[in-house]
């Protein structure tokens, strides 16, 4: 258990500096020493390779420290679990696709700088308009939803993957309310509307034929 409690530590300090760096307050830092054009053409890729820069000691951990199995799935529900992950996974895709992935991966900012007309401001947090149509028909997080399915149907089940699945569900939900409040004040009533219709990382089971 003291394994699985480091894991969640270490996966909480990323959440938290992910966090931190997420912030309107850090951006208007970055701001300040880059000036704004070149801030905003590259905060967004600097802000990804921190991010896999401070996940990896989790991730070194979760592989590292003494492990036990807790459970696997039997035949046939281990095929079954695997065909989820990876529509999980290319759900995971389809998502960052949706969300424009030269913009999420930061490309898009920093081969378009702010002075020949970039769409973006560093506070963006999305693609211009908002996206509510794909998978964010049925939550509003579906980069988080399909990564949950991934890391909780993996086969076999070990306690310290569970431990950083558990963890990454705990980030994800409280990533989620910081992250909103951005999107709020990003795209105002639509957002909220959007918020009242949809749920946030759990599909609602009998609206998904319903969903328009």
């Amino acid at each position: 258990m003291l394994n699985a409690l480091l894991i969640f530590l270490t996966l909480m300090a990323f959440g938290i500096v992910h966090s931190l760096l997420a912030s309107h307050e850090a951006k208007q830092i970055a701001q300040r020493l880059l000036g704004r054009n070149v801030a905003t053409a590259t905060y967004r890729l600097v802000f990804n390779v921190l991010a896999l820069a401070t996940i990896l000691p989790a991730l070194y951990l979760v592989f590292r420290l003494p492990d036990r199995e807790l459970y696997r799935f039997s035949a046939p529900w281990d095929s079954i679990a695997l065909g989820l992950q990876v529509l999980a996974a290319l759900g995971l895709l389809y998502s960052v696709y949706q969300m424009d992935a030269w913009f999420f991966l930061g490309l898009r900012q920093l081969g378009e700088p702010p002075q020949l007309g970039l769409r973006y401001s560093i506070d963006s947090t999305s693609t211009p308009q908002l996206v509510t149509n794909g998978l964010h028909r049925f939550v509003r997080h579906p980069l988080y939803t399909t990564s949950l399915i991934v890391l909780y149907l993996a086969s076999p089940m070990s306690l310290n993957w569970l431990a950083f699945a558990v963890s990454c569900n705990v980030y994800f939900f409280i990533g989620s309310i910081f992250e909103e409040r951005k999107l709020v004040h990003e795209f105002g009533d639509a957002y909220r509307l959007y918020q009242q219709r949809i749920p946030r990382l759990v599909p609602r089971p009998w609206r998904l034929f319903t969903t328009r």
